[in-house]
């Protein structure tokens, strides 16, 4: 079971409807958030001698005052009985756990390290329903916010609507030789959730779970309700949750994807690094909560807790020890987006140690080492193999790997690797392109790089993308009749999963099976917005649940093949935020394009103001006739 905290009420739900604020969201359903909300006098100790109050000093994520939980000492345990209602309770039989926040003082000499939730009728007398434990793990919870998980025993969902009930928490410290130890120290209760409804999507059977697919079937039709603006809040707020409830609250590594058993990617890492500060701007966490958090991951990596080679880092790491998996290679790429993911962070906690180990973490990167002493940086490294063959010697993904490897502080490649890659022009689109045409390669780049108004000897790699977004456009329309997944606008080839596993599909007549990546279309937000959110639109209305589900957009869908795929990919829920805030209000790009080392490589390999609109500058495309 995933530890997950309670989600902000979708309150985008409520901008374009008059009927009441609905509460639906992924696999989980806020309780409440505010204890400020609530009557704290209701609450009760259970006869344990604690008191309750709020603070402020300790914001839930919300930004609100915390629930001050003040121990009398005189007991083992620390408890806090609060009434609820029937009605409210009919609710948890469509969930499998319960969310508590709950925020541990570091100053404190004892803290709870066991923690337990019963329930009891209280109609007409006190009558026992049910207890269970918390199944968090102990070695997770730390000082700082946890989320602690309770599973929901099955007596508690099958409650009376019309009746009373208390719910009791309790607290207590365990030593040892499971004694349990009075605690005598404050700590703090933030946000309740009920979690666990989980999206069960498998090929040829759409959401498994009846419930499920029913609420995100009422989600998808409610977002078609929206205007544009608050469909993008919608879809940004719910993908961002991936990264925030995907981690090692341990370490701050994230997921490659939504399985159980996968292991960090450090490119998702770098992703989620970004989507931190774009979490704290649009006021979905709290600015402490951001920062911890960004803290955390940075010192994993920077403190030995990641294997790697000269400042490099393994592709694919172990959730819980950050070594190597699956004998895969020390990654080039992957690495450049986890280092535009920390610089990114840095600049928006400027002058904190956020900033400092992001810049600590860049400098280690040794480019001119992984190029050899030449121009052109390898793709990877193996203990096995050493140092690949292949270099990234042509337009792809890897801008921002250049434009980090020649801004570099302490070893730089030189400028001139720039244009040593190779740029293949496609003469009737008049656009730069990578034979196979998969869409993240023009969007990576771009999501951190601001390159709008912009352009150098070679193209203007913003109008270069959205002619790559166009052709994508126009390819799977030109394609629908083959393929009913491209019927009715819907678009977005790129890689991602697929019936037969992941592939890198594109808009080429021979990469192609009908399959599309949602994460591709929506991407092309700053690009080609009207096509973007178009595709959005046609994909809610015709798929439903089918693609919209725990994290937003699902990886992707075959309708030809019936399949649909129940996952989410870091590196695609990553692409889809980040280009939001940036058609939203370029908010990445500020912040990215803000750091000296990247204003110096962009100066360095000529970009220049733009002349016009073309994509490949005409000396360029002339030469390449």
């Amino acid at each position: 079971m995933r530890n997950r905290v309670a989600l902000f009420l979708l309150w985008v739900f409520a901008v374009s409807l008059t009927t009441p604020l609905l509460t639906y969201a992924q696999d989980h359903q806020t309780l409440w958030q505010a204890w400020e909300m609530k009557d704290i006098t209701t609450l009760g100790d259970d006869n344990t001698g604690s008191t309750f109050a709020l603070n402020m000093d300790f914001k839930t994520q919300s930004g609100q005052a915390a629930l001050q939980v003040s121990p009398g000492g005189g007991s083992d345990e620390t408890k806090l009985a609060f009434p609820i209602t029937g009605a409210v309770l009919q609710d948890w039989a469509q969930f499998d756990h319960l969310a508590l926040d709950v925020y541990l003082p570091e100053a404190n000499g004892r803290n709870p390290n066991r923690f337990f939730v019963g329930m009891a009728d209280v109609s007409g007398g006190f009558s026992w329903v049910a207890g269970v434990f918390s199944d968090s793990d102990p070695a997770s919870i730390r000082a700082g916010w946890n989320t602690i998980t309770y599973p929901i025993d099955p007596a508690m969902q099958q409650t009376k609507p019309d009746a009373k009930y208390n719910l009791f928490l309790s607290f207590f410290n365990e030593d040892g030789k499971r004694n349990k130890v009075a605690l005598t120290e404050p700590f703090y209760l933030g946000s309740i959730a009920l979690t666990g409804m989980a999206a069960t999507v498998g090929v040829g059977e759409g959401n498994g779970n009846a419930g499920s697919a029913d609420r995100f079937a009422t989600e998808a039709e409610l977002l078609l309700g929206f205007d544009d603006d608050a469909l993008l809040d919608a879809v940004a707020r719910e993908t961002f949750d991936f990264f925030w409830y995907e981690v090692n609250p341990a370490n701050g590594l994230i997921k490659d994807r939504s399985t159980a058993d996968s292991p960090s990617s450090i490119a998702a890492v770098g992703f989620g690094l970004t989507a931190i500060p774009i979490a704290v701007d649009r006021g979905w966490i709290s600015r402490e909560r951001g920062y911890e958090r960004a803290l955390l991951t940075l010192k994993t990596f920077a403190t030995g807790g990641v294997q790697g080679k000269h400042g490099f880092f393994y592709h694919f790491i172990d959730m819980q020890t950050g070594e190597r998996v699956w004998n895969n290679e020390v990654s080039s790429i992957d690495t450049a987006l986890f280092i535009a993911g920390a610089l990114t962070a840095g600049e928006y906690f400027k002058g904190t140690e956020v900033e400092t180990l992001s810049a600590q973490l860049y400098a280690q990167v040794d480019w001119s080492t992984f190029a050899a002493g030449g121009k052109l940086v390898s793709m990877g490294w193996k203990p096995e193999i050493g140092f690949f063959g292949n270099t990234w010697d042509h337009f792809d993904e890897s801008l921002i790997l250049y434009i980090l490897a020649i801004g570099s502080p302490s070893h730089p490649v030189p400028a001139e690797a720039w244009a040593a890659i190779d740029r293949p022009v496609d003469a009737v689109g008049e656009y730069i392109f990578l034979p196979g045409e998969p869409l993240f390669v023009y969007q990576y780049p771009l999501a951190w790089l601001d390159l709008r108004d912009k352009e150098d000897s070679f193209a203007n790699y913003f109008n270069n993308t959205i002619r790559a977004c166009l052709r994508n456009q126009k390819f799977s329309a030109d394609y629908a009749k083959r393929y009913k997944t491209y019927e009715d606008g819907v678009w977005g080839l790129s890689a991602s999963d697929g019936p037969d596993g992941y592939r890198a599909y594109g808009a080429s007549p021979a990469n192609q099976d009908g399959t599309v990546a949602p994460y591709a279309s929506i991407s092309c937000l700053p690009f080609t917005p009207e096509a973007a959110v178009s595709s959005m639109r046609a994909m809610l209305t015709r798929f439903g649940s089918k693609v919209w589900g725990e994290y937003g957009f699902v990886s992707a869908i075959n309708a030809d093949q019936n399949w649909y795929s129940k996952e989410y990919i870091g590196i695609d829920q990553g692409d889809v935020l980040l280009m939001i805030a940036n058609y939203q209000d370029g908010f990445v790009w500020k912040l990215f394009m803000q750091n000296e080392h990247v204003k110096k490589a962009v100066a360095a390999v000529g970009f220049t103001d733009k002349a016009s609109d073309y994509a490949v500058v005409p000396a360029f495309l002339e030469k390449s006739r």
